[in-house]
């Protein structure tokens, strides 16, 4: 069991990587519920045409693109979800230029990539 000198844990209650798994996997089921619900709170035009399970696939899918884009705080991955549900031209296949060059610049932190989109949707040229 526990020893107190050398802090042993029983490995018994060694997490393994399938619960590892599983646990990212609510977090991720949450995550995507929850700003599922911001979106139809706050911006309830914008995402009025998808029912509940594709506005769920398309939050996973930005997700995924700020995973990409190295944008890993919560709170600055809800902020891309909101550029991306209220701007269509980030929702553009292929990206728009701009865009593609703020986000694959090396080693930009993730703030600094999103205060770049930001400023370029609301106040610089049209994509």
């Amino acid at each position: 069991g526990l020893r107190q000198a050398g802090r042993r844990i029983d490995p018994m209650f060694k997490i393994r990587p399938e619960h590892m798994r599983a646990l990212a996997g609510q977090q991720t089921a949450g995550f995507a519920a929850r700003m599922a619900l911001h979106l139809r709170d706050v911006f309830p035009e914008e995402v009025q045409e998808l029912d509940d399970a594709k506005l769920r696939l398309f939050v996973d899918k930005i997700r995924a693109r700020a995973e990409e884009w190295g944008i890993a705080d919560e709170a600055h991955v809800e902020r891309l979800i909101e550029l991306f549900a209220c701007f269509g031209q980030l929702r553009s296949t292929p990206l728009p230029d701009w865009v593609t060059e703020i986000v694959e610049y090396p080693g930009r932190p993730g703030e600094q990539i999103l205060n770049m989109l930001e400023d370029h949707l609301l106040f610089g040229e049209a994509g």
